[in-house]
């Protein structure tokens, strides 16, 4: 089953560049070494998965490479060069010596810059290609998982047992004569195509778990795993990996409650919790490590947040319209896909308080029996709790702000319970709202 997730929930977190944007979850993961491995890895990323043993598979791949090296070096600029070199026109589709001979006439007469391109890319595929047999014929097969192992025998069949095994006494130089440059080209953009292009395709994986595993030591990331209960979701030092020196929090999902009621006064912290774990859900599923010390989940089938809903003025609504056709999107996605992690950050902001409490309360109690979902929704009428407070699939979390010298203090540790801590007027006072319009007045 294919992982569901939209638009919307892609951009409340980030997961990509947007608008000229550099900042994205994205960005925090390529540390690529090659245009192939940064493709292989949107690839990877643009795909999470709902299968528990692939999502497995890719979590001992990243394993490995957190224990061992693979020795070649991936510089950017020779594999650019050498997928150049392929795309090239005019591919030939035999082999002859007389007119690599008479290619080469012509070249030393009028240089062009196609031959020179097809010189250097043989010459860099040659090098690569001893490079990268050399390396992964050392590799040791017992300690390496299934996808290492497969890798190498693929690797190793295919030089061995081809017409590529010519490259391995071949002495690379930059000056190849006529001859060599004909054959060659034959071989590598024709009869051995297919072959190069799986060669490489490996390598560009290798590059892309390598940065990932980069990534996750830089950033402080662990791996996740996964339990096979409903419902299931536990995690240690939780943080948001934008934040510099961010707190970390610990939290889970109370074993047969499926709804967290999240409060706390505005910048208090609850819009970058429910950010954060929304972002471990979508990496973890990526098989990807996560910002936390330490995560286990259940797998989901789909993610679907609504942090940073807009109002559509193109079609006439306001925004709590909006908001009420996104609460119907999602249940018609529960009813489609079902076994979904969905988070709503103040949850009906966009109406009037007594709508507001009517419209969270109504919603609230029929999420909480849809036992097949998560949901981890906030909200600023904190009057809805009183009314939930008996319902056995609710449990309670809020965020604080203690006033020091007429000053909040934050603390951004999550709590258990409900508070009716309230900071809106500290923050217009101390930004001298009302002061400013006096003087407009004035």
């Amino acid at each position: 089953m294919k992982f569901s997730i939209d638009k919307q929930t892609i951009n409340d977190l980030e997961l990509f560049h947007k608008n000229g944007n550099d900042k994205s979850v994205f960005a925090l993961f390529n540390y690529t070494d090659t245009t192939g491995g940064k493709k292989q890895l949107e690839m990877f990323f643009a795909n999470p998965l709902t299968d528990i043993e692939l999502i497995d598979q890719r979590i001992q791949v990243l394993k490995y490479f957190q224990s061992f090296t693979i020795g070649f070096k991936l510089e950017k600029e020779c594999f650019d060069s050498i997928e150049y070199y392929l795309i090239q026109q005019n591919i030939p589709n035999r082999f002859s010596f007389s007119e690599s001979l008479l290619q080469a006439i012509n070249y030393k007469i009028r240089p062009r810059n196609e031959y020179y391109t097809i010189q250097r890319g043989i010459y860099l595929l040659i090098k690569s290609l001893k490079d990268i047999y050399h390396t992964v014929k050392v590799i040791d097969t017992e300690s390496s998982p299934d996808y290492i192992r497969n890798c190498r025998t693929k690797i190793l069949d295919i030089i061995e047992n081809t017409s590529l095994k010519m490259i391995l006494g071949f002495k690379e130089r930059q000056n190849l004569n006529p001859f060599e440059i004909g054959k060659l080209d034959y071989f590598f953009r024709n009869s051995q195509k297919n072959n190069v292009r799986e060669i490489l395709e490996i390598i560009y994986q290798f590059d892309t778990f390598k940065s990932i595993v980069y990534a996750s030591n830089k950033q402080g990331f662990s791996l996740p795993s996964f339990s096979n209960e409903l419902n299931f979701y536990h995690v240690e030092g939780l943080f948001h990996p934008f934040i510099d020196n961010p707190v970390a929090n610990n939290f889970e999902f109370e074993h047969g409650r499926n709804v967290c009621f999240l409060t706390g006064p505005n910048m208090a912290g609850k819009s970058t919790f429910l950010k954060s774990l929304s972002i471990s859900i979508y990496l973890s599923h990526l098989g990807f490590p996560v910002p936390a010390t330490k995560l286990k989940t259940s797998i989901f089938n789909g993610l679907l947040t609504t942090i940073n809903l807009s109002d559509n003025i193109s079609r006439g609504y306001s925004h709590y319209y909006s908001e009420v056709l996104r609460v119907k999107y999602v249940a018609e996605q529960i009813n489609q896909v079902g076994n979904i992690f969905i988070v709503f950050d103040e949850i009906f902001r966009g109406t009037n308080v007594r709508d507001a409490y009517e419209a969270s309360l109504a919603v609230i109690t029929s999420f909480s029996r849809l036992n097949k979902c998560l949901f981890a929704i906030s909200t600023h009428v904190i009057e809805v709790a009183e009314n939930l407070k008996e319902n056995n699939s609710i449990f309670f979390k809020y965020f604080d702000a203690n006033m020091l010298n007429g000053t909040p203090n934050y603390s951004f540790s999550l709590k258990d319970g409900v508070t009716d801590e309230r900071i809106g007027m500290y923050i217009l006072e101390k930004e001298k709202v009302l002061e400013t319009i006096e003087k407009a007045i004035d």
